[in-house]
């Protein structure tokens, strides 16, 4: 875990770094699984969490967070999200693979096109030149 001491840590308490050394600190975890379940003693296991514990607990912060869409998040979702978002911002196709951790170039570049689908568009150019000129009528 030394390596989180070269990642620049952001100011806001919502900090993931910040927010990961502080539970690495408490826990006292130094090896294995980083994200354990806590027990009705409050001791943390020695195991990961299981998948449906991690979905519980996305769907329970985004009720907190009053997302209005609850029912869609899963584990999964930050993860498609993550190389939707990264799709939009032009990064490079290896770096997404390397990062989703995926073997199939196919389904990165689904998620690829559908992190695009509204930056490279057809509409999108004719909706931007409509508006110029409307823009520019406007102002005559």
């Amino acid at each position: 875990m030394a390596y989180l001491g070269l990642i620049l840590k952001g100011k806001s308490p919502a900090c993931p770094v910040t927010a990961l050394k502080n539970w690495l600190d408490r826990s006292g975890i130094n090896s294995g699984p980083v994200f354990r379940p806590i027990n009705r003693w409050n001791h943390i296991q020695n195991k990961g969490l299981n998948a449906h514990a991690i979905n519980d607990l996305l769907k329970t912060l985004g009720i907190v967070c009053k997302f209005d869409f609850v029912p869609d998040l899963s584990r999964h979702s930050f993860r498609r999200g993550l190389s939707t978002s990264a799709a939009r911002e032009d990064i490079n196709f290896e770096l997404i693979k390397k990062q989703g951790g995926w073997k199939s170039d196919a389904t990165v570049w689904e998620y690829i096109e559908e992190g695009q689908q509204f930056s490279n568009n057809a509409a999108l150019i004719l909706m931007e030149k409509m508006s110029d000129t409307l823009e520019s009528q406007k102002s005559e």
